[in-house]
């Protein structure tokens, strides 16, 4: 499954979404939602994390792992279903 997260949230609100997510799970941060990626990869290290580069170029943000634009569109070709996530 990939899940998509566009915007910084609470870090109770995103233990609640990423609690109980498999090993399968793939999670993309893009927009504002670049800001979590460093500690989501710290909290839960069985999730795949990569954060857009563009967004992190722009805010300054230095994530473990990164992605391009299409390298997203190749990666999401691999998941047949795609959740965004909100609070």
């Amino acid at each position: 499954m990939l899940l998509v997260l566009d915007q910084y949230i609470d870090l109770d609100e995103l233990s609640g979404l990423l609690d109980g997510q498999s090993d399968t799970t793939t999670l993309v941060c893009c927009s504002d939602g670049v800001y979590l990626a460093h500690h989501i990869a710290q909290q839960w290290p069985h999730i795949t994390c990569f954060a857009l580069t563009a967004d992190c170029e722009s805010r300054g943000v230095d994530a473990p792992q990164t992605l391009s634009h299409s390298e997203w569109v190749a990666l999401s070709f691999q998941h047949k279903q795609w959740i965004s996530l909100a609070p």
